[in-house]
């Protein structure tokens, strides 16, 4: 089974849709392996601010048949088929890495280029695998993180509890 690696973010009703998503990836795919979640303020639009986390899941699906799959995850609480780029979201969730596979397949970029350009993704992961080197990278995810330019929007750890549990964790050494 691969070893996937989901981002999941929110700013509309986001705490309610986030753990509603978590429940629907529970659901689908059985055990989660969760970071602590982060809030940022919304980067190009105004709105609600935003809050995500990158979530582990295990599946032996084609990407392309994964890929539909956590798209009718994200429609079944609300996500909208067309919305603009930069707005707001009930649910979004990303495949950023699946076991140590690069280059496109099935019409996914991998590792997910995102994943190196965003905080909100970039945080999470450092938090989640701070020893671990992306495939495509050179250094691990925490010294990622510690040179990324911390200017694109501010971050900070959300207490977030899930089914009982409390998800959240302290920043990395």
């Amino acid at each position: 089974m691969a070893r996937i690696y989901l981002s999941l973010g929110s700013n509309i009703q986001a705490e309610k849709h986030i753990l509603q998503g978590l429940d629907a990836l529970a659901d689908e795919f059985g055990t989660l392996e969760l970071s602590a979640a982060v809030e940022s303020e919304p980067v190009g639009f105004i709105g609600d601010n935003f809050i995500n986390l990158m979530a582990i899941i295990h599946s032996d699906l084609p990407l392309k048949q994964l890929s539909q799959q956590l798209r009718q995850i994200e429609y079944d609480h609300g996500r909208e088929e067309n919305a603009p780029k930069y707005s707001g979201r009930t649910l979004d969730i990303d495949i950023v890495m699946v076991d140590q596979l690069t280059g496109e397949h099935d019409g996914i970029s991998l590792p997910r280029k995102d994943l190196f350009r965003h905080g909100y993704m970039l945080y999470p992961m450092a938090l989640m695998e701070p020893d671990m080197i992306p495939p495509s990278q050179d250094l691990t995810c925490k010294q990622l993180w510690r040179s990324f330019p911390h200017t694109e929007q501010k971050l900070w750890l959300r207490p977030l509890t899930w089914q009982g549990t409390d998800i959240s964790q302290p920043y990395m050494d």
